[in-house]
């Protein structure tokens, strides 16, 4: 995929809206690109891979207390918390990561009710992917209930890195969606949420 152009732009699509298990498309062409699954038993692990060549990309091993351990291609595993660091306080909402060139982003919105954004060091005010939960609104003129599908939506710098960002993004919405809902159950936490907007 060419990332010559700034302006260029990829809305992946989230089917189901849910960061641990979900067929992503590219919204334009309908294109299969990634398949993320979450396989339960003793351990838990989520494995994401490439849709047209079946390669798996990454993988997280679940932990309760200690960070996710994360394998990146054929990389040796690590703690998650050593390629996805967290910011300090005052900060403590945003997570930075490198790319494999040495590269910093940094994810913004990392807590409970708030929707992911990720920047780049070489530009602080404008996103280079931005995610929007997914709902339902009822269409006042045919009083039908519409769906709209949760995305991920990438530009300039973010798509020479699109992998990454897919990754990183599963891995930070998994927990931000954990720690929104708190004590309620793992499986509740990836509910897709639906809100009725009146009037739409």
């Amino acid at each position: 995929m060419s990332a010559d152009s700034s302006t260029e732009t990829i809305t992946l699509t989230f089917e189901p809206d849910n960061p641990c298990n979900s067929f992503i498309s590219d919204d334009s062409t309908g294109e299969h690109l990634y398949t993320v699954v979450t396989q339960h038993g003793d351990e838990t692990i989520t494995k994401l891979t490439n849709a047209e060549s079946g390669e798996q990309l990454a993988q997280w091993l679940w932990k309760d207390v200690r960070s996710d351990v994360f394998t990146l291609g054929n990389t040796k595993p690590q703690p998650s918390s050593a390629w996805l660091r967290k910011s300090m306080v005052p900060f403590k909402d945003t997570v930075h990561f490198k790319d494999l060139n040495g590269r910093n982003f940094k994810w913004k919105n990392c807590a409970p009710g708030l929707s992911l954004e990720l920047y780049s060091d070489t530009d602080k005010k404008h996103p280079i992917a931005v995610w929007k939960k997914s709902y339902r609104y009822k269409d006042i003129k045919s009083s039908e209930q519409v769906y709209d599908p949760a995305t991920l939506t990438v530009t300039g710098l973010g798509l020479e890195i699109l992998d990454l960002v897919v990754i990183s993004f599963c891995m930070l919405e998994k927990n931000r969606r954990i720690n929104e809902n708190g004590t309620v159950s793992v499986a509740s936490s990836f509910a897709i949420p639906l809100v009725v907007v009146a009037g739409c």
